[in-house]
């Protein structure tokens, strides 16, 4: 059913023609020989000094007890280039061409690549240069806008935008082979028109850094509302992604390397963007049915969980500029599709971290998402590896490691099952049939991000005792960081401030002993793009020490600062925008910009009301003159095709089909009350 025929480019050069010979064996062997030959290389830190501007990071300095003058010796050490981590992309929303608008310094898909290979490739501990790779997954439609998919008997056309010559006639990216698989096979769809990608090494930067570029795209498997329960992915997702070596698929080519230490470190997968679409969702179940797949989610540590990113409108935006028919198929399918991300056991066996995930959650209308995005992976490994990237004064490292570690147990505690925890349901229960069900538990928490930037001034102002700028900056946070960052889960009318003393209690810590907190717990990092020797010599006189900005959170918020706030300053110097002259050109940020990362976990029981709740506010006309609601409206069809239903349990979707049907009779059960429906 899957065909795998594909070409090298080292034959495509010879021949000239993109035309499927050789056999994946032998592909997966050139695919090796690349690999191997890209991690062989030493690094050459004198070499690379050169591209060094003497400003910024990099700037000479007086060597001091807390400071070394050679930057080799501050930043680098014996590194070797070393595999990290795997992100995967799924549906094209995320990096769709509306996405770019709200970029300053992206106008293209070959821009944000061109940035996280940047940003990524250069991410610095003490011990080594680390890099990453991106695999695309994306529908149907997508190929032309992504750029790079090319029909078989195609050449390269001098304009292509990855691969094309560009000024000086040389590629800015560096193809390891071709043909990652053929269009598929759907009802329709020729079986000959094949369509090819080239799997991408980036040039210019300290080191080969290696892209996955992998996308299949049937035709008749296109953006409709409707017909989104309806498609059968079985027909070709999931042939496409659940392989091993004997029935190999595309995906494998660059992710069933025989030494998994060799192709991924230690690491694997850790970074899952998505949508709510199908592509994503169905993406995600035909891995999870793969057990070669299942095992490249690398294990996350509590500093760094597996991770999945998710991008979505607000909710009262999406109920607002939906058509009726749309708005509500969207609502219990977006429910179903989060309830699978955050109940499914197989995505709850998946990595480590005591098995703790995070599923995150961004605003679809964030300025600079993509940019701050790429920043916060490189802080993550910042962080994980090299703890004095971090401005400590009445911390110590040990102290700081307890604390987040506790923190994290404590409020994943309050949403995840564990052994001494009940954690949270999603779907508290509904009636089908005569059977009362309970909604399964969450596994993985659920947290909402938002990005702000302020220039330098504003940012060491934060740090004086005598200025009101810490309190400036948290209302700033909680007001308008937060709550665009809210909006994506909760209604507006939850979120606005209330009169009385500490306007913000409502969403953080509610007085009512009846009543939930939206939010457990805030994160708020301050990604700074400049040395940490530098930051220390600013900042010693007035210490890191964040207790103007906790007394502020506390009077907005009520929470109590310790358990329910985090700040960490977090220095990342080769994210800064350098200058022509250097190889940190592209990376979409200046040097004194300074990222605002403010992340929450929120309360899943009450995400899965808002989100159903809306559907049961109206009743409609059903075809034979009955009234309904908009579960009617919405499934009926499908709660009554037991074939499909056998078909979905057969293969392996029982789970998600149990989402739906709680949806369903949840809504369609309220929906029946509250209008005085038979």
């Amino acid at each position: 059913m899957w065909e795998h025929r594909a070409v090298s480019h080292k034959q495509f050069k010879q021949s000239g023609r993109i035309n499927p010979t050789e056999t994946y064996v032998q592909l997966m062997d050139k695919v090796e020989d690349a690999v191997k030959e890209a991690q062989k290389m030493p690094f050459d830190h004198e070499e690379f000094l050169k591209y060094i501007p003497q400003h910024g990071p990099w700037e000479p300095i007086h060597a001091t007890d807390d400071t070394k003058a050679d930057p080799r010796t501050r930043y680098i050490g014996p590194g070797r280039p070393k595999l990290l981590n795997t992100n995967l992309i799924f549906g094209s929303t995320w990096i769709e061409s509306e996405r770019f608008k709200f970029e300053r310094r992206i106008s293209s898909l070959s821009d944000f690549l061109k940035q996280k290979t940047v940003v990524n490739a250069n991410m610095w501990t003490p011990k080594q240069l680390v890099t990453t790779q991106t695999f695309f997954f994306c529908s149907t439609g997508d190929e032309e806008r992504l750029g790079g998919s090319l029909l078989t008997g195609e050449t390269v056309s001098a304009n292509h935008p990855f691969l094309g010559g560009g000024e000086e006639g040389l590629a800015e990216w560096e193809p390891v082979l071709w043909g990652l698989g053929h269009r598929g096979v759907v009802p329709d769809s020729d079986p000959q028109d094949k369509v090819y990608y080239p799997s991408l090494m980036h040039r210019g930067v300290a080191f080969n850094n290696r892209l996955g570029w992998i996308r299949y795209s049937p035709a008749g498997f296109g953006k409709d509302a409707s017909g989104y329960l309806m498609t059968k992915p079985t027909t070709w997702i999931h042939p496409a992604v659940d392989g091993n070596r004997d029935t190999a698929t595309s995906f494998n080519l660059l992710v069933n390397l025989p030494d998994r230490r060799i192709s991924f470190g230690e690491e694997g997968i850790t970074d899952v963007f998505m949508t709510t679409g199908k592509t994503s969702l169905y993406t995600m179940m035909g891995m999870m049915s793969s057990s070669t797949v299942r095992q490249m989610f690398g294990a996350g540590s509590e500093m760094v969980p597996l991770e999945f990113h998710c991008i979505e409108p607000g909710l009262d935006e999406w109920i607002k500029n939906s058509n009726d028919e749309d708005k509500y198929a969207r609502l219990f399918e977006v429910t179903a599709c989060l309830g699978y991300m955050l109940t499914d056991p197989k995505v709850g066996s998946l990595g480590g971290a005591a098995k703790r995930r995070r599923l995150l959650m961004y605003p679809h209308d964030q300025g600079n998402l993509l940019t701050c995005v790429n920043a916060s992976q490189v802080a993550d490994h910042a962080l994980k590896s090299n703890y004095a990237a971090t401005v400590f004064t009445k911390l110590d490292q040990a102290d700081f490691m307890n604390r987040v570690a506790r923190r994290y147990k404590a409020y994943a505690d309050l949403v995840t099952a564990s052994d001494f925890a009940k954690g949270a349901r999603w779907i508290s229960q509904a009636m089908i049939g005569d059977d009362k069900i309970l909604g399964p538990n969450v596994h993985s928490i659920l947290a909402v991000r938002g990005y702000d930037i302020l220039n330098l001034d504003e940012y060491m102002e934060s740090f004086n005792d005598v200025s009101a700028s810490p309190e400036r900056l948290i209302r700033r946070v909680v007001q308008s960081v937060a709550t665009n960052a809210l909006k994506t889960l909760y209604p507006m009318d939850m979120l606005g401030e209330s009169s009385g003393a500490q306007p913000f209690s409502h969403i953080f810590a509610p007085a009512g002993s009846n009543e939930q907190a939206l939010v457990y717990y805030t994160d708020i990092r301050f990604l700074v793009p400049t040395s940490i020797d530098k930051l220390r010599m600013i900042t010693g006189a007035r210490g890191a020490d964040r207790g103007r900005m906790r007394e502020a959170y506390a009077q907005l918020t009520g929470a109590d600062p310790m358990t329910g706030l985090s700040i960490i300053d977090l220095c990342l110097p080769f994210l800064a925008d350098l200058g022509e002259e250097s190889w940190q050109t592209g990376t979409g940020l200046n040097e004194d910009e300074i990222i605002v990362e403010v992340t929450m976990a929120v309360n899943p029981a009450i995400v899965w009301k808002n989100l159903l709740e809306p559907t049961t506010l109206e009743i409609f006309d059903l075809p034979k003159g009955k009234k309904g609601t908009a579960a009617n409206v919405w499934g009926d069809m499908f709660m009554t095709n037991d074939a499909l239903h056998d078909k979905m349990t057969k293969d392996g979707q029982g789970h998600y089909l149990n989402l739906l049907r709680l949806c369903y009779n949840w809504s369609n059960d309220k929906a029946h009350d509250i209008h005085g429906l038979n």
